[in-house]
Order: structure tokens, then sequence, then C-alpha cells
């Protein structure tokens, strides 16, 4: 889990910036899940970060787990969610016993995979946690998104207790889309610096179907959100999609 020990500086600021997604996240998963996310539910948040759906899911009456490679990161959520379970570990890696009903994982947080053969182990891992006819939900961001919104980004926001630097970029021969953070943050004798790297890549839709096919999944669905369509079949213009997997 060295890869995720960068995270653990970014948790604080992530805690504060970056939570608003896990608000809206939660009627666009359940109109997906449906009648396969019942009441009192088994869930497991992948990818749970500082756990902001995690406490959503709780306050709804589900039984929440959260694994996260970030160890800093579940220190945030084992407060923001009291009454969720918060595993350290690797979704590459992780292995857990055949008793959830659902695996969410959001925030294109698969996204940061960069080898397909480490995605299907990823799909493999959450295949074996699943029940019978349990269901895996997850978003990615395509290559719209990449090429729109991430290629040569930059932004900056200042507050008086901290400020911080993003500059993303997107190289489409690599697939790959670079996410640089500089951040300083208010102490008692001045300002810490600390900075983040890291990078994302972009699965072709047929690709990511196909890892799901070999992991053991069927009854594949995709979708796209906004506010103004809801739920809609993604078209080249989407710049996420939901993807909908379920065990047999």
């Amino acid at each position: 889990m060295e890869r995720y020990s960068n995270y653990d500086n970014f948790a604080w600021l992530y805690d504060k910036e970056f939570v608003e997604y896990a608000k809206a996240i939660f009627p666009v998963l359940k109109d997906i899940a449906g009648d396969k996310l019942p009441d009192g539910a088994r869930v497991l948040d992948l990818c749970c970060g500082t756990g902001q759906l995690a406490k959503i899911l709780c306050e709804k009456g589900y039984k929440v787990t959260g694994i996260d490679g970030s160890a800093e990161m579940l220190r945030y959520a084992k407060v923001n969610a009291t009454d969720a379970e918060f595993i350290n570990e690797d979704a590459r890696t992780f292995k857990l016993p055949s008793i959830y009903n659902a695996v969410f994982s959001t925030f294109d947080s698969l996204n940061h995979i960069l080898k397909a053969a480490e995605l299907l182990r990823t799909f493999k891992n959450t295949y074996k946690c699943l029940v019978s006819g349990g269901i895996f939900i997850f978003d990615l961001n395509t290559e719209r998104n990449f090429k729109a919104n991430w290629k040569n980004c930059k932004i900056i926001k200042e507050t008086p207790d901290h400020f911080y630097a993003v500059h993303s970029d997107y190289d489409q021969k690599k697939r790959l889309a670079p996410w640089q953070c500089t951040i300083f943050r208010r102490k008692a004798r001045g300002w810490q610096r600390s900075d983040l790297f890291l990078e994302e890549t972009f699965y072709p839709d047929e690709e990511v179907k196909s890892l799901l096919k070999r992991a053991g999944f069927t009854n594949i669905k995709t979708y796209a959100a906004s506010r103004e369509r809801g739920l809609h079949k993604p078209n080249r213009g989407s710049i996420k999609i939901f993807y909908y997997a379920q065990k047999p």
C-alpha cells in the first residue's frame, strides 16, 4: 500500500474541500441499484476516502464497511461515519467474505488503478465479497472528461487557513491524466507545505465490460447522469459513466 501513503498529507484538505460529490451521488446510486439495495443491506464502500458516502449510507440504515489504502483518510472517516467499520487495505488485494449485498466505488476512484490487470484483480476481489445476486456500482471518468476538464487545467484557492494550487493534464497517447496539488496549511509558526501527485487513466467502455465479465459479473449496464436529465444512456459527451454489474 506504499502508493497510497501519498494521500495521507492530503486527507485533511480532502475532508474540507472534496466532500460534495458524496452528497450528490447517493440518489444516483440508489436509482441505479433499484430493488437490489434492500433496507438494511450490507454495503462495502470501496476506496471510501474520508467516509462521506459511508456516513450517508449509515444514516440511511445500511450496514457499512469502508476500505481505503490511506490510513490518514480512514482516521477522518472514523470520525465522519462512527457507525461504519473501516479497513486499511488496497482495492487490488483485499479479501473479504461473501456477505455484501452491494459494493460502491465512487468519485472516479478506480481510474487511479493504472493497469488493466490490476483493475481485473479489483473486480475479482469485489465479486468474491458479494452475496449471490449482489451488485457492484462504480463510476469512471471518460476520456471526454480528461480532454475537456483535465488537460492543462489550473485551479487556485485561498482561505484564511490554507491555500492550494492544482494543475492537471492529459496525455492521450499514454492515456494518463496527471494531477498535482501543492498545499500550504497555516500552522502556529507559519505555513506547512505538502505536495501530492497522482495519476488517473482512461479505460474504454468495452474494455471495462470485458474485465467485468472475466471477473464473473453479468447483467452489466451503463448510465450517465445529470441534474437536467437524471439517469440516461451514455453518449460521446458524457464525462462520467456509471457501471452496474451483478454476481449471478
